[in-house]
């Protein structure tokens, strides 16, 4: 997978949880030592943050979601991000 480019734009994508599509707002951001996550919306709620683990896996490390919606998402926004 190509490397994912932050640059704390906020965007919008598509994904399906359960069961029906829904429009998520997008937020990148990084930690303190520069590792970069993303800060999911949906309706201006959060409803997780995800990012790439080092085995370049989509983790949820806030929220509530199962691993099917977090690789979902996580798809989403590669795909968004490697899209000119």
């Amino acid at each position: 997978m190509a490397e994912l480019e932050l640059n704390n734009r906020q965007f919008e994508i598509e994904a399906t949880l359960n069961g029906a599509n829904k429009q998520i707002s997008v937020k990148p951001d990084e930690t303190s030592d520069g590792v970069a996550y993303y800060n999911c919306l949906l309706d201006g709620e959060q409803l997780t943050q995800i990012r790439l683990d080092e085995e370049n896996k989509w983790e949820q490390i806030w929220g509530d979601l199962n691993q099917n919606e977090v690789d979902a998402i996580g798809a989403a926004i590669t795909e968004s991000i490697e899209t000119p």
